[in-house]
C-alpha cells in the first residue's frame, strides 16, 4: 500500500474555486476503524453544503475533504476489528473523505455491497433509494392508489421517489425547473410534470387532482415553492419535509390550519429510522433495484480532477439525479 495518496482538499469554508489536489498521507485505521479504498463517490448535495460552511450536524475538520456517500474494497483495519472485513466491497456514508484514494470509517457503520450492485451503482443507489422510501413509506405512511406530489423531481432523490410511488400503484406528479429536466422525470415514470419556475404551477397540481389536492407531498428542495405545499394538500394528506437545497425552510403551520384542514406536517431524517440491514424492507429495497425494476438515475460520472467543475454546476442546478466521481474505477475488475 502507498504511503501517499491523492486527495481533493479545501482549505477553508468556501466555493468550489478553492479546491485543492494534494498528495497527502494514507490516514491509519485506529481501534474500530477500517481503511476503505474508495472506488466512487456520489455527489450529494450535503458535500456542497459541507464545503461552503453551511451545515453543522456531522463532524468536518479542515481542510477538508468531501465525500460522504462511497464506495470502495476494506485495506486494513484497525484493532477490534474483524479482519475478515479485508477485502470486502462495501458502502461508507458516515464520515466525509471520500475525495481520496482511501478513507477511514467506523467499521461498525459499514455496509456490504449486495453482490448484484456493482461499485459505482453502490455509491448512489442506498441514500436516494432509502430516503424515498423512508420518506413516502414511514413518514407520509403511503397507501396505495394515493396522489403524490414530488419537489425537485429531477433529483437522485425525486426520480427514486417517483419510482416507488409508481410502484405502489400511485398516481406522481413531478416538479421540476426547466424542460430538460421535466423529460427526465417523465422518463421514470411520473404521470404530471410541471415546471416549478413558472407562475401557475401550483393551480397546474390542482387541475391535476382535479381539484382534491395531494394525498402525500415530499419536499426536499424548501424555499418559496413549500409555502404552495398547505394549500395543495388532500384532506389527511401528509407533507414530508426531508431537507432545504433551496436554501430555506417553510414557515412553521398554525396549528389551527392543520386542524381546519386535516392535514400533517412531517420531517424526515433518515437515519434514526432506517431500516436494519437484513430487515424485510432492506431486502426488498436493495432487490428492487438488483433487478433493475426501480433504475438508479445516475447522470454523468466525472473523474476526481472534475469534482470542482461538478460543485459548481451542482450549485447553479444544472445537475440531474446523482452525479458519480469516479476515485478507482477498476476495483469490481479486480474481484
Amino acid at each position: 500500500m502507498p504511503y501517499t495518496m491523492r486527495a481533493l482538499q479545501i482549505d477553508a469554508p468556501g466555493g468550489p474555486e478553492g479546491f485543492i489536489l494534494r498528495r497527502v498521507s494514507v490516514p491509519v485505521p485506529a481501534a474500530g476503524e477500517a481503511l476503505i479504498k474508495v472506488a466512487y463517490v456520489g455527489m450529494n448535495p450535503i458535500d456542497a453544503m459541507a464545503r461552503a460552511g453551511k451545515i453543522n450536524f456531522l463532524p468536518i475538520t479542515w481542510p477538508f475533504t468531501p465525500g460522504l456517500e462511497k464506495t470502495g474494497i476494506v485495506e486494513s483495519v484497525g484493532p477490534g476489528v474483524d479482519a475478515s472485513l479485508v477485502g470486502q466491497r462495501v458502502i461508507a456514508r458516515s464520515r466525509f473523505g471520500g475525495y481520496a484514494e482511501f478513507a477511514l470509517e467506523p467499521a461498525a457503520n459499514l455496509l456490504p455491497l449486495d453482490d448484484r450492485i456493482d461499485l459505482k451503482t453502490g455509491c448512489v443507489y442506498r441514500g436516494a433509494s432509502f430516503t424515498a422510501w423512508h420518506a413516502l413509506y414511514k413518514a407520509g405512511r403511503l397507501q396505495p392508489g394515493e396522489t403524490v406530489l414530488v419537489h425537485s423531481a429531477a433529483g437522485a432523490i425525486g426520480v427514486m421517489a417517483v419510482q416507488i410511488a409508481k410502484d405502489a400503484g400511485c398516481t406522481v406528479i413531478a416538479l421540476c425547473g426547466g424542460q430538460a429536466k421535466m423529460d427526465y422525470a417523465k422518463s421514470f415514470g411520473a404521470d404530471h410534470v410541471f415546471d416549478y419556475r413558472t407562475a401557475d404551477w401550483a393551480d397546474n397540481v390542482k387541475a391535476a387532482t382535479a381539484g382534491c389536492g395531494c394525498d402525500v407531498i415530499i419536499d426536499g428542495n424548501g424555499g418559496p415553492n413549500a409555502e404552495k405545499n398547505v394549500e395543495l394538500t388532500a384532506p389527511l394528506g401528509r407533507i414530508v419535509y426531508i431537507g432545504a437545497t433551496a436554501g430555506s425552510y417553510p414557515a412553521p403551520v398554525a396549528v389551527p390550519t392543520l386542524i381546519f384542514k386535516n392535514i400533517s406536517v412531517v420531517g424526515m431524517n433518515l437515519a434514526p429510522i432506517e431500516e436494519p440491514p437484513g430487515s424485510a424492507a432492506d431486502r426488498a429495497i436493495i432487490a428492487a433495484v438488483a433487478t433493475g425494476r426501480w433504475r438508479v438515475p445516475m447522470s454523468e460520472t466525472v473523474d476526481l480532477e472534475a469534482a470542482p467543475d461538478l460543485h459548481a454546476r451542482l450549485e447553479d442546478r444544472q445537475v440531474m439525479g446523482r452525479a458519480v466521481i469516479r476515485v478507482a474505477s477498476d476495483l469490481d475488475a479486480a474481484r
